[in-house]
């Protein structure tokens, strides 16, 4: 049992470092001035949709005011409430926006199933076809995204780089939804703490960004229309029929070319949190067990001449879900040690210490910037301290779901539950000053319909 035990405090050693030093390497990254252009390449936004009457005309508001000239395509994936009848009456009205719809039974399976057979309607039959699709961008975005007017112009920016395949909005969680009074108070907590999560992994996509290769995370995804349909071409599908497709893709993008890049954009791109702990625990678990699925492109991954910073990065992102299980068995194993008078490695006094001083330095760390980043009171720090166990323990429940799922063959595709948003949607505020519309697509609109589809 001693081997044993020895063995597990070794991993969680190991683990300790790679965390520490991602987290330390993370906030010493300058914050990013990604190229803006106002015109350059044109966009259009794939939008999946399934039950999303309460979200959809808002978000498709919120982009036709802050990219004027893109177009707007609402891929509805069988919905039953009204979602597809609310887009219909809109594109009636406006040329660019265009719904895909589907039915069952080839409908409802999976976002990367629902935009494969989007993306090869637009490039045969729909606006794409005959076009220069080197200067086309398309940009998945939830139904409930929101973008603020400094997104399009990064974008644009970016694509300028004909080495860029691929770029990635800052992915933030609005304030909304929790409600009032003491009712509210765990559902205001959920939401601080997954938009502080994101703010911290926008912190570790510059980390990522050294090599060029920053991780795609779904909403606010942008891929060149040329790369997209080279991938179709090939066989191979540009977003991996995997729970984290998003993920898979970034692998995709970077295993085919090493030459290939993806952006980082600043720009913000905000979309709804969870305001309980059921739906947060399920949407995490199937994020974790997408982790799981992506372990076959580690020998991949090692074999090509990718960036040692992009390697070592994804494959610490593709095994944390197996390591951290090995990290819970070294904690319940406590119990059993004592009761056998079996300890693993013997720690010296001084690394006890750096393993309890160093993680409450880094949360500090990031409390703190992410008051200074929002604008907080001083009284959020403390708060941010005392409620991230509380909420990493939310977190870790999740594992334990995500490898029952993954063991008993469970590839269902999680739907997040949306809620009404009066009012405002706290967008991020523009860091361009001024902000033209693409003028070729307002030079050259598309004739506004609807298709329908049997099924896969």
């Amino acid at each position: 049992m001693k081997t044993l035990f020895s063995v597990l405090d070794l991993i969680s050693l190991l683990l300790f470092v790679l965390y520490a030093t991602q987290q330390v390497l993370s906030a010493l990254q300058r914050r990013p001035k990604p190229p803006v252009a106002g015109e350059g390449a044109r966009l259009t936004f794939l939008i999946p949709a399934l039950n999303e009457a309460g979200v959809i005309g808002p978000t498709l508001d919120n982009l036709r005011r802050t990219v004027p000239g893109a177009r707007l395509v609402v891929i509805d994936d069988a919905s039953d409430d009204g979602t597809a009848e609310i887009v219909a009456e809109l594109a009636a009205r406006d040329p660019q926006v265009l719904l895909l719809r589907r039915h069952l039974p080839g409908a409802r399976q999976n976002k990367s199933r629902a935009m494969k057979w989007a993306v090869e309607h637009l490039l045969t039959a729909g606006p794409l076809a005959g076009r220069d699709l080197t200067q086309e961008v398309l940009v998945v975005l939830d139904a409930d995204g929101q973008i603020g007017p400094d997104f399009a112009p990064q974008v644009r920016g970016a694509f300028a780089d004909p080495d860029v395949m691929a770029a990635q909005g800052w992915m933030r969680f609005r304030q909304t939804g929790a409600p009032g009074g003491w009712a509210g108070v765990w559902s205001r907590m959920l939401l601080f703490q997954q938009d502080l999560e994101t703010f911290i992994v926008g912190r570790i996509q510059r980390l990522r960004a050294l090599g060029h290769t920053v991780a795609l995370t779904g909403n606010g995804q942008c891929m060149r229309a040329s790369y997209v349909a080279a991938q179709l071409a090939r066989g191979v599908d540009p977003w991996p029929d995997v729970l984290l497709e998003d993920f898979a893709s970034a692998l995709e993008v970077r295993l085919h070319d090493p030459r290939w890049k993806i952006a980082l954009l600043t720009a913000k791109v905000t979309q709804q949190g969870m305001v309980a702990s059921g739906p947060l625990i399920r949407q995490r678990a199937r994020w974790t067990q997408g982790a799981m699925q992506c372990l076959p492109y580690l020998p991949r991954l090692w074999r090509s001449p990718a960036h040692p910073v992009t390697r070592v990065e994804f494959s610490y992102f593709i095994l944390a879900p197996w390591l951290n299980m090995l990290l819970i068995l070294s904690v319940l194993s406590q119990p059993v040690r004592r009761v056998l008078g079996e300890q693993g490695l013997a720690w010296p006094t001084w690394l006890g210490t750096v393993f309890t001083v160093l993680p409450l330095a880094l949360q500090l760390n990031w409390a703190l910037r992410y008051r200074a980043e929002r604008g907080l009171s001083w009284w959020t720090v403390p708060y941010t301290l005392l409620s991230l166990p509380v909420y990493t323990a939310a977190l870790l429940s999740s594992t334990f779901l995500a490898y029952r799922n993954h063991f008993t063959g469970r590839q269902g595709w999680y739907k997040s539950v949306r809620h009404d948003e009066p009012g405002g949607q706290e967008l991020s505020p523009p860091e361009v000053s001024s902000i033209q519309p693409d003028p070729h697509l307002r030079a050259a609109p598309q004739r506004s319909r609807t298709v329908a589809s049997s099924g896969d």
